[in-house]
């Protein structure tokens, strides 16, 4: 019978069944329900049914899985489910005859898989990592992507798989599935839930390093292809009017920077005086500052290390990018000897600061900039929208793809082709010209219906 059948005729809808899969723990098949309590967080519910972990027994487990997902459903339909409960586990009588057998494992082989994703986090902590000693590490990561990491893990990860409560030799194909599919139908897009991904394989890759289990059971699950971005422009017109309208604005400067040059935001904001070269009428885009946020408290990161090699690039100095540009560099020194002691001197030298010296946020520069759109009446697109907007641009120009590469800092073409493929339209409309050459059809008037 199918499940749309099955539920029309208890009174369900699909929307309305809880979700839930099978794992084995303790060497029996649990069903596991993916209830939340009133403050939606997630407490789920683990069930034994009674069936010992078997190929042979797995249909049948399943089977009891989608009854129970049905009977909790409609329980909670009629109002009796609390969803308050604490989040329990019923087990069978033989089980509990086991437990104690489970619990005279090495905790430290075996540790609840929340605390090892925290084991895990400081483990991978860029100041910790010794690149071609430590295990399945060819490169450090940044501060900023490890401290995207441990948020994830704070607010996401540990308190869900303290839920689960499972160990890490615990931790199942089936486990990790519900995960993920709990994740996208709860609204998250592919981007996040690959985001738990990656830290939930690493995870189990240093589980493996360090002898705790064998096999990693996420290699078994393939995600989907992230849906790709379809990024939104502004045209000539448009950029030509949004330029002159933010003449003087606190980030005139990075958006300059970003239609100019499609430069990237942390490329903006790590843009200082000594990478122009006013006398030769260059400058060079070869710094960074990037945000993380740890222990709740920000940190701007400036570096020499760019996203790829063929990020470190030299511009041509425009004029009119000149003429700002030395605008901002007098305004900020006159900012800096009118306030005196009160000026900040940590990133002195840096263009887009705040009137006493103070680094500006990458976030501020996204919301104003979006701001800034609004008030000059301008369709909304994200700053890195910027940088797309400048390839569209050149592409209508006909600029050829590996300038094109060499302009935005790309390691490869296939990634400017991948990424902008789809704004290449002088090409198209050749093709197009072939085509009607090739079917010289004589207009005519409106068929006849």
């Amino acid at each position: 019978m199918e499940l749309t059948t099955m539920l029309k005729m208890v009174g369900l809808t699909e929307d309305e069944l809880i979700g839930g899969f099978i794992t084995p723990k303790k060497g029996y098949y649990y069903t596991v329900l993916n209830r939340k309590g009133r403050n939606g967080k997630r407490k789920p519910l683990w069930t034994s049914t009674g069936l010992v972990a078997t190929e042979e027994n797995e249909a049948e487990a399943k089977s009891k899985c989608l009854a129970a997902r049905i009977q909790y459903s409609l329980d909670l339909k009629n109002g009796i489910a609390d969803k308050d409960e604490d989040t329990f586990v019923q087990e069978t009588t033989e089980e509990n005859n086991n437990v104690q057998n489970a619990s005279d494992e090495n905790h430290s082989e075996n540790p609840l898989f929340a605390d090892l994703l925290n084991e895990w986090l400081a483990f991978r902590h860029p100041d910790n990592i010794v690149v071609g000693e430590d295990f399945n590490f060819d490169k450090t990561i940044k501060l900023n992507t490890w401290a995207g990491y441990a948020e994830n893990i704070e607010r996401n990860l540990y308190p869900t798989f303290k839920a689960y409560g499972c160990t890490v030799r615990e931790v199942t194909p089936e486990l990790l599935k519900g995960h993920y599919s709990y994740r996208l139908k709860n609204g998250k897009k592919k981007a996040t839930v690959a985001k738990d991904y990656t830290i939930i394989n690493q995870t189990l890759n240093y589980a493996i390093s360090k002898k705790m289990i064998s096999v990693n059971p996420n290699s078994a699950i393939t995600l989907h292809k992230i849906e790709k971005y379809n990024a939104a422009t502004l045209n000539a017109d448009q950029m030509q009017y949004y330029l002159e309208f933010i003449v003087g604005d606190i980030i005139e400067i990075p958006i300059l920077l970003g239609g100019f040059y499609g430069m990237r935001r942390s490329e903006c904001v790590g843009t200082r005086e000594s990478q122009f070269d006013f006398r030769h009428k260059f400058f060079r885009a070869n710094h960074t500052v990037t945000k993380a946020v740890i222990d709740k408290e920000k940190i701007y990161i400036p570096s020499d290390k760019l996203k790829t090699d063929l990020s470190n690039r030299t511009y041509p100095l425009i004029p009119y990018i000149e003429g700002r540009i030395k605008a901002k560099i007098a305004e900020n020194k006159e900012l800096r000897e009118l306030c005196g002691n009160s000026y900040s001197n940590e990133w002195l030298g840096y263009l887009c600061v705040h009137p006493l010296g103070e680094i500006i946020d990458p976030d501020y520069i996204t919301n104003r900039h979006g701001d800034l759109l609004k008030k000059a009446g301008l369709p909304h697109v994200r700053f890195h929208d910027l940088r797309h907007s400048c390839v569209g641009l050149m592409m209508a120009n006909e600029v050829p793809m590996e300038r094109i590469r060499d302009w935005v800092g790309h390691s490869d073409i296939r990634t400017t082709v991948n990424t902008y493929g789809h704004l290449e339209y002088q090409s198209k409309k050749k093709t197009a010209k072939i085509i009607e050459k090739s079917l010289p059809l004589k207009k005519v008037g409106a068929a006849n219906l």
